[in-house]
């Protein structure tokens, strides 16, 4: 389900938000400068204050949830990860907001009587995942790395 390339293009998608950032701050830098200088103080402050809240609208839209991301693919590919299996009960078919940070597709497996909750990737396409199978899933902390099926129970 992931690849190297989902973490680079992520980084890529990072680095131009911060880039984007910088150059609204500068921009609005300059010409709050230029008007404070040129026409009146509490103008240019003003303008100065605008380019700041942009620049924190810019990063609580989209550059948090693209570092939250980022954070996310980067542990999973260093982090341990193992296996789980168990019959599937129950998948979501929506994604649900988890951590605070992402949204997922929750999986509801079960294995000697004990039931779990597994988190698929909402930005990935869901799985053809069936209720009543038995499935092996690679897992990072209870976040879905990879599916294999077994035999049918």
């Amino acid at each position: 389900m992931y690849r190297e390339e989902d973490l680079q293009q992520t980084g890529k998608q990072l680095k131009k938000v911060i880039l984007v950032m910088s150059a609204v701050l500068v921009a609005f830098l300059a010409i709050s400068i230029a008007l404070a200088s040129l026409v009146n103080n509490t103008l240019g402050l003003i303008v100065l204050l605008i380019g700041i809240c942009l620049d924190i609208f810019i990063w609580g839209v989209y550059g948090s949830q693209i570092l939250a991301y980022y954070r996310f693919l980067r542990d999973m590919f260093t982090g341990r990860q193992r296996v789980e299996s168990g019959v599937v009960k129950r998948v979501g078919n929506q994604p649900v907001y988890k951590d605070n940070k992402l949204y997922y597709y929750e999986v509801l497996i079960e294995n000697d009587g004990v039931e779990r909750i597994l988190l698929v990737d909402a930005n990935k396409p869901l799985p053809d995942i069936q209720v009543g199978q038995k499935y092996e899933f690679k897992v990072f902390q209870n976040f879905v790395i990879d599916i294999s099926s077994e035999a049918a129970v």
